[in-house]
């Protein structure tokens, strides 16, 4: 077993490809009910009421912000963390690791969106699907930003 657990770490499976799955894994979950819109709204409420002032806006406005947000930025970081993982293969240039990590992108956003069509608490929505691109987009965006700053992509 430690003769396993130590080939994995040489090959860079708990490095770079573990973080994409556990982050996939951590989206899929919450496309169940517990990520329904009245749970979250409940765990907000309960939040700002420990604020110390009055909140500003109404918690619906203020819910409704947090899961765009929440869309653009999850699926921006699995975007990432897959663009990472393919960056280390051999042959894995820009070109290959922005498609591969595009295309698992949108297919988890597409599952995700269908799992919650089929849940009684959820809906799919395409434009949850544009929000998730959004977000990846962003990402790329970023991370091409970074390169030209610095000359390269951040080091795997």
């Amino acid at each position: 077993m430690a003769g396993k657990l130590s080939k994995l770490r040489n090959s860079g499976f708990l490095l770079y490809w573990l973080p994409p799955l556990v982050w996939m894994t951590a989206i899929l979950m919450s496309s169940g009910d517990w990520g329904a819109a009245r749970n979250t709204e409940g765990l907000l409420q309960w939040l700002l009421s420990w604020l110390p002032f009055p909140v500003p806006a109404p918690v619906e406005v203020i819910h409704y912000f947090l899961r765009i947000t929440a869309h653009m930025l999850a699926y921006g970081v699995q975007y990432f963390l897959w663009f990472r993982a393919f960056q280390v293969l051999p042959g894995g240039g820009l070109k290959k690791s922005f498609l591969w990590a595009l295309g698992l992108c949108l297919i988890l956003a597409l599952v995700d969106e269908g799992h919650q069509s089929l849940v009684a608490s959820r809906q799919g929505r395409v434009q949850d699907v544009a929000l998730d691109l959004l977000g990846i987009i962003l990402a790329a965006i970023l991370l091409s930003a970074l390169r030209r700053r610095r000359g390269r992509l951040p080091s795997p």
